[in-house]
């Protein structure tokens, strides 16, 4: 057997996330059955993290064990043949055997995407505002971010965390006329917790929440203050990072 890294590009819009689920539809599970019926026989896909229901990615990544007499641009041929066009295997590369796409990633980096008025041609991908926003409120609070910061207050509880500790390297509002991307880079992430940040500057900047309650949240997670989250549309999954 050959190991492979794979990129994944995929709309999450009618998936329930990444993750295989006994009975709802998958972006893993999906892409096991094509890689299974292509190969004939049972293939395991092993994710750098999930995403959740209805979130995009245009850079996940999985390894996976192929038979070495196979060629992998034909396996992937017939894959990305079967999944259509909401799911696609956009690049891959032959990896080491110990490689593991969750526990060798040394970074992720995800954007969102929100705009200041329903686009009805970006409303699977985005999160129309139907207040106005000021826009120097939304940068203060991203520059907050910085550094490393306990996350518990805005992340779902998840009892396989061994730690709600993450480095925020990076982490920027950027507007485009009636378009507002919200870029941020860690070295890890808690469930849902780009969404509730996203979700709680966004309410600091309408005026529903103040700048000292958003610091606190920030600074002490078991103040108690609470968080809002953003809709999952409007979240990718840009990027996963490894050591060269």
């Amino acid at each position: 057997m050959k190991k492979y890294k794979l990129t994944i590009e995929y709309d999450g819009t009618d998936f329930s996330g990444w993750q295989i689920q006994p009975k709802d539809r998958t972006v893993e599970g999906v892409l096991e059955e094509a890689f299974s019926k292509v190969l004939q026989q049972d293939i395991d896909l092993i994710g750098q993290g999930r995403t959740d229901a209805g979130v995009h990615a245009r850079g996940q990544v999985a390894d996976v064990l192929i038979p070495k007499d196979k060629d992998l641009e034909k396996v992937l041929l017939g894959v990305n043949g079967l999944v259509g066009d909401e799911i696609q295997v956009m690049h891959f590369e032959e990896v080491p055997e110990p490689f593991h796409s969750r526990f060798d990633a040394i970074g992720r980096e995800y954007e969102y995407t929100i705009t200041t008025r329903p686009m009805p041609l970006l409303r699977h991908t985005t999160w129309a505002l139907r207040q106005p926003v000021e826009l120097d409120i939304l940068e203060d609070c991203a520059a907050l971010l910085n550094g490393e910061f306990d996350f518990a207050g805005f992340s779902k509880f998840n009892e396989d965390n061994f730690t709600t500790l993450c480095d925020i390297q990076r982490s920027l509002f950027e507007t485009e006329g009636e378009v507002i991307r919200y870029r941020i880079r860690a070295n890890r992430f808690l469930r849902n917790m780009v969404r509730r940040l996203v979700g709680t500057m966004v309410r600091v900047a309408q005026g529903k929440m103040s700048m000292d309650d958003f610091k606190t949240a920030l600074e002490n997670p078991d103040a108690e203050i609470p968080t809002y989250t953003a809709p999952a549309r409007g979240l990718v999954l840009e990027k996963v990072f490894y050591k060269k």
